[in-house]
């Protein structure tokens, strides 16, 4: 089991600790509600360092990765990120990803959790194909366990920031990032989230006393400093410790989408197109058709086709929450399968992400999603589920 840097501090005060894609992760310390509400009203921070960090450096790391990815990463400038896809030839998302122009020729990949031992070798396996043709001054390193990343989020994560690091958060674009330090520890702040609220991500190296390398074991140097010298200045503003419970009602309320249950690969070795394709998870805005990516021509082949199924997020009308598997239903008939559900804590009510025939995936449809053997009524909405003047990053203050 992988353990991030700061593991004991979690064990000691999360209520729930437990696996979550090959690392033992906090799940919630107070409740899951209590750290959602914190995060949408005030601010909360989430210790996210089993997120993967993968760096490129070299003169041919910016044309590598316009390949392997579909976003055009070459136009923020350093230190700034841009949210990217990494698809398999057959057009499926193995991952969603930020890439980091981080200067010199060298950028910073962060990937999920789940992913980033996949996508190290398939990168690796790609540039290694290449090297049989021509010359790469490429080098691609796996720095995921000597990455510590802190993400804190919430209406007052601007004041934090300002406090901690003296810059104004609302004057950075979104993925845009700065040089920081802290009482003398240089990190990277990010304006980014995963949660639809205004934040920052900060990332910096250090020690991981549950290295797998055994010679690069140590005690942490830094990041428990930070993570306490952040709840220490956040205490004026209600900050919570939230875990991987508050992270994904969170991302639900905000319409995001989460590797392994919307965006994946299944590996559909007797078929030309895999799924699920960006085109059918609503990711086509990550898409620079402009340049030849990895998967480009499999995505073109289904635009042709049509998609079998397409992605939709719905409200619960009658009472009931939906789970990933349901079965959805319209007009008598199955209609798709939910990938994601819970009852949202700022709401009180069902809401959900589902994959349905296309005809379904619009805004103000009746459905019936099948919970425990019954039929309950649901309307599909556009994300995300609040109220974006009152929630969110761009709320009316």
């Amino acid at each position: 089991m992988k353990r991030v840097h700061i593991f004991d501090w979690h064990k000691e005060h999360a209520k729930k600790v437990e696996e979550f894609a090959g690392w033992e992760m906090p799940i919630w310390y107070s409740s899951i509600k209590e750290e959602h509400l914190a995060v949408r009203n005030g601010v909360g921070i989430f210790d996210v360092s089993h997120m993967g960090e993968i760096f490129f450096k070299g003169k041919d790391a910016l044309k590598f990765l316009q390949y392997i990815t579909t976003n055009d990463i070459s136009k923020p400038p350093a230190i700034s990120g841009t949210y990217s896809l990494v698809l398999n030839e057959r057009g499926a998302v193995k991952d969603e990803t930020l890439v980091f122009n981080m200067g010199n020729d060298t950028y910073m990949m962060v990937c999920d959790s789940d992913a980033f031992e996949k996508l190290y070798a398939w990168f690796v396996s790609i540039k290694r194909a290449i090297e049989q043709y021509t010359e790469l001054d490429l080098e691609i390193e796996n720095k995921t366990y000597d990455y510590v990343m802190f993400s804190i989020q919430g209406p007052k994560a601007k004041d934090l920031a300002m406090e901690l690091f003296g810059i104004d958060i609302n004057q950075l674009w979104w993925f845009q990032a700065k040089e920081v330090e802290l009482e003398g520890m240089k990190m990277i702040l990010s304006r980014s989230g995963y949660t639809g609220e205004n934040g920052f991500e900060v990332y910096f190296e250090d020690v991981n006393p549950y290295h797998p390398d055994e010679s690069k074991r140590g005690k942490p140097e830094k990041a428990l400093y930070v993570w306490e010298k952040i709840l220490e200045a956040g205490q004026k503003y209600g900050i919570k410790p939230a875990g991987l419970g508050a992270r994904d009602t969170l991302r639900l309320e905000a319409g995001y989408t989460l590797y392994g249950n919307e965006t994946k690969e299944l590996q559909l070795l007797s078929t030309d197109i895999d799924e699920v394709t960006p085109i059918q998870a609503n990711l086509e805005f990550a898409i620079f058709w402009d340049k030849e990516f990895v998967g480009k021509d499999a995505l073109l082949k289904q635009k042709e086709r049509g998609l079998p199924s397409k992605m939709v997020h719905f409200k619960m009308v009658d009472r009931g929450i939906p789970r990933a598997g349901y079965k959805v239903y319209a007009d008598g008939k199955e209609i798709g399968e939910v990938t994601s559900g819970t009852l949202s804590p700022l709401l009180g009510i069902g809401i959900g992400v589902a994959f349905v025939k296309p005809e379904y995936a619009k805004p103000e449809v009746e459905i019936e999603i099948e919970v425990r053997g019954q039929k309950k009524k649901a309307l599909t909405v556009a994300p995300p589920f609040y109220d974006p003047k009152k929630y969110g990053a761009f709320r009316e203050e």
